[in-house]
């Protein structure tokens, strides 16, 4: 049996590859816009004429930002005690804050309350005057913090 004669092996047309490559991205193309044809068939209702122009209205007021926000400090006096401050204003002593955040409750219970409380105070007095906003059912208590300084 005779064995068939090998020609020495051709080496491939790098324009095939190019062609290939050329047809691959042309059927992509083709296939990503049909989704845009779509879009084009939409009916749009466009008022007045082209040459006006609109101006944007401002967004109505948020019921978030009309809200009273109570800033309460509580931070340690030169006596040793803890001194309260409302608004800054300083209160006598944990008795008039009291009275004064029951009347505030009653009068506009949406109000924000920021509880800014220093280091120094004992966590049990501020946890009591947290219960108290708590109690009297103001819509918000938030704690302010103070950010880290860089080094």
């Amino acid at each position: 049996m005779k064995r068939p004669i090998r020609r020495p092996t051709e080496q491939p047309d790098p324009m095939n590859a190019l062609i290939d490559v050329v047809f691959l991205l042309l059927i992509f193309f083709v296939c990503a816009s049909t989704g845009s044809i779509a879009d084009q068939l939409l009916p749009a209702e466009l008022e007045g004429d082209s040459a006006e122009v609109k101006t944007e209205k401002d967004p109505p007021p948020s019921s978030e930002w009309d809200r009273p926000i109570l800033k309460v400090r509580l931070q340690p006096s030169d006596d040793g005690r803890t001194q309260a401050l409302l608004n800054g204003q300083p209160l006598a002593d944990p008795a008039e804050l009291a009275l004064r955040l029951t009347t505030l409750a009653q009068l506009a219970p949406d109000s924000t309350v920021v509880l800014n409380i220093h280091d120094a105070v004992k966590v049990s007095e501020f946890i009591q005057v947290y219960d108290l906003c708590q109690r009297l059912k103001f819509a918000n208590i938030s704690f302010a913090v103070q950010g880290r300084s860089e080094p």
